[in-house]
C-alpha cells in the first residue's frame, strides 16, 4: 500500500481512479501462518493477511475490501474474529467502516495524525516530554530539508511552490499552522525516504496538536515565517542542499527558542495520550 502521509480526511471519501476487480481478493487462498514467534490472535493474524492483501492487490484510499461473508469464508473463521481484525485496521487508521447498503470496510490515506496518535500513547506511558521531542525534530528536519534538496524533481518543486502559495496571511491561526504543517509534509515526501517521511510527519502532527491546543501556537508563530519558508524553498529547488539544511536548523532553533522564552511550561511538560 505504497500511499504517502497526507490529510486522511481528504481522500478517503474520493472514490479511487484506478481500474481494479471488482473483487481482487477473489482468487486469493486463505493464508499459510506459517511459523509465529509469539501467541498471536486470529483476529490479528486476520488483520496482517488483509494489509498485505491489499498490497498485493495494489490498493489505496477509496477502494472497497470484501464483505464479511467472503472473509468468514476465505480465512475458515466466525465473524467475530473478522470484526475483530477490521477493528484493529481502524484503530490503526488503515481503512473506515462505513454503515448502509454500499457500506463496509474501505481503505483509507495514510494520515500522521493516526501515527502520531499511536506513538503518542508509548511515548506517554515511557514519560517521554515535549523537549525530548524538540530534540527529535531539530535533529530529523535539517536532515529533511537536505534530501528535499537532493532529491528535488521539477514536479515536486511545483507542488512545493503551490503549498507555499496558498498559506493564509494570518500568523498564528489554526489555517496558517496548518499551512506550515503542509509545507514540512510535502518536504518530507521530497526526500525519497518513505520512513522518513512517515516517521518525520508523525513527529510534526504530534508537536503543532500541543501547540495549536494549549495556546501556544499563536502566541509564537511569527509572520517571518513565511519569509523562512520561501528561503529554505528556494534553496531546495535549486538543489542546494548544504543552504536548505543551514537555513532549515536556523529556522527550528529560532521556533524552539521564542517557545522556550514565551511557556517554558510547555517544553518541560510530559507528552499525553490524546
Amino acid at each position: 500500500m505504497d500511499v504517502g502521509p497526507g490529510r486522511g480526511d481528504e481522500t478517503h471519501d474520493r472514490p479511487s481512479t484506478r481500474t481494479v476487480e471488482a473483487n481482487p481478493f477473489e482468487r486469493m487462498s486463505a493464508p499459510s501462518w506459517g511459523q509465529l514467534t509469539r501467541a498471536v490472535k486470529t483476529s490479528e493474524r486476520i488483520a496482517t493477511a488483509l494489509v498485505q492483501d491489499i498490497i498485493d492487490a495494489g490498493l489505496g484510499p477509496g477502494d472497497r475490501l470484501p464483505n464479511e461473508a467472503a472473509m468468514v469464508e476465505r480465512f475458515g473463521v466466525g465473524r467475530g474474529s473478522v470484526r475483530e481484525a477490521l477493528r484493529i485496521l481502524e484503530v490503526h487508521g488503515l481503512i473506515e467502516l462505513r454503515a448502509g447498503p454500499k457500506g463496509g470496510p474501505f481503505i483509507t490515506a495514510i494520515d500522521p495524525r493516526n501515527v502520531s496518535r499511536t506513538l503518542s500513547l508509548y511515548l506517554s506511558l515511557r514519560g517521554a516530554t515535549m523537549e525530548e521531542l524538540v530534540q527529535t525534530r531539530l535533529f530529523l528536519e535539517p536532515m529533511v530539508a537536505r534530501l528535499a534538496a537532493e532529491n528535488c524533481t521539477p514536479e515536486s518543486a511545483e507542488l512545493l511552490r503551490a503549498t507555499l502559495a496558498q498559506a493564509p496571511v494570518s500568523g498564528g491561526s489554526r489555517e496558517y499552522l496548518e499551512a506550515a504543517n503542509d509545507f514540512h509534509y510535502v518536504l518530507a515526501t521530497m526526500t525519497g525516504n518513505r520512513v522518513l517521511d512517515l516517521v518525520s510527519t508523525a513527529l510534526k502532527e504530534l508537536y503543532t496538536s500541543r501547540l495549536v491546543g494549549t495556546g501556544v501556537g499563536h502566541a509564537t508563530t511569527d509572520p517571518s515565517i513565511e519569509l523562512e519558508h520561501q528561503e529554505i524553498c528556494t534553496a531546495i529547488v535549486r538543489g542546494d542542499a548544504d543552504t536548505a539544511e543551514r537555513l532549515m536548523r536556523t529556522h527550528m532553533e529560532y521556533y524552539v527558542e521564542r517557545v522556550r522564552q514565551t511557556a517554558p511550561e510547555f517544553r518541560a511538560s510530559r507528552l499525553a495520550w490524546e
